[in-house]
């Protein structure tokens, strides 16, 4: 049940497109908050607000250094992620199989 909950707040978390683009912005390496911001064109409350989404999706995690705070991508997370896309690939290949088979034992195909 709890990759359940997690699966749910990430379909959620990349559901909007700017988040999608803070993921991306992150995948070329760690960035602050206010570079994030600055690289999307949102203010800093606006950005936060994302990030705290991706956060609890736990897409990202931040790491402070001195006075700034950096966003990492969360690897972790997309493995079950891609796990999870895996299964759903290969559930989904077999009943097409199963399907065609159908169609050309019946004629249709």
């Amino acid at each position: 049940m709890e990759n359940e909950t997690q699966l749910d707040a990430i379909f959620y978390a990349l559901a909007d497109s700017r988040r999608r683009l803070l993921l991306a912005e992150l995948a070329a390496g760690p960035k602050t908050v206010s570079q994030l911001a600055e690289l999307l064109v949102m203010n800093l409350s606006a950005a936060s607000k994302h990030i705290s989404v991706l956060q609890q999706a736990k897409l990202l995690h931040k790491v402070r250094r001195g006075r700034q705070l950096y966003c990492h991508v969360d690897f972790d997370t997309w493995q079950l992620l891609s796990h999870y896309i895996a299964m759903q690939a290969n559930f989904w290949s077999g009943r097409l199989d199963e399907l065609d088979s159908y169609l050309k034992k019946s004629g249709v195909h």
